[in-house]
């Protein structure tokens, strides 16, 4: 069994890195040397999506986005489970369900930009929401909910609270 599993894993890992992550590289608006994204990960609008160099998203990296852009600068690191999405629904129309509305129908204010900046870590089970930008050299805890923008430079963050400063003076 222990060598079915290992055959299995090493033909899983062979595809993700020698046919998925080429094509999907290739379908980024850009992407950097040396940029790799952990198996089972989900990719919505990669003519939008903009990585730097040297970025390692873990297994299972949710990227979601429509008509906004994620742009992810250089040296970025993430934990497994991260999640980026740009947009959310209209809950203004009250005649229609949700899922009905189409994309068109959306406002400039349901879809924006998330900015991640340079030597930024995320740790595991990171959710970065629409219109957030996170500084250069910032830490994101694990399992944070990111609502707002992440500064000043060289803080960590987490789970919604305050920052807290990453090198004491």
């Amino acid at each position: 069994m222990d060598l079915a599993y290992r055959i299995l894993d090493g033909v899983s890992r062979a595809y993700n890195k020698l046919l998925l992550m080429p094509s999907l590289r290739s379908s980024f608006a850009s992407c950097g040397e040396n940029v790799t994204l952990g198996r089972r990960s989900e990719i919505s609008g990669a003519g939008n999506i903009y990585m730097g160099h040297d970025v390692y998203l873990g297994p299972g990296t949710t990227l979601l986005t429509s008509r906004a852009k994620i742009r992810i600068g250089n040296y970025v690191m993430s934990g497994p489970n991260l999640t980026v999405v740009t947009g959310d629904h209209r809950t203004d129309i009250l005649d229609r369900p949700m899922m009905k509305l189409t994309d068109e129908e959306k406002t400039p204010d349901n879809d924006k930009d998330v900015v991640i900046g340079n030597d930024v870590w995320m740790g595991c089970g990171v959710t970065i929401l629409k219109g957030v930008h996170i500084s250069n050299h910032c830490v994101i805890a694990a399992g944070a909910v990111v609502t707002k923008d992440v500064e000043p430079e060289y803080s960590i963050w987490g789970g919604g609270s305050r920052s807290l400063p990453r090198f004491a003076a």
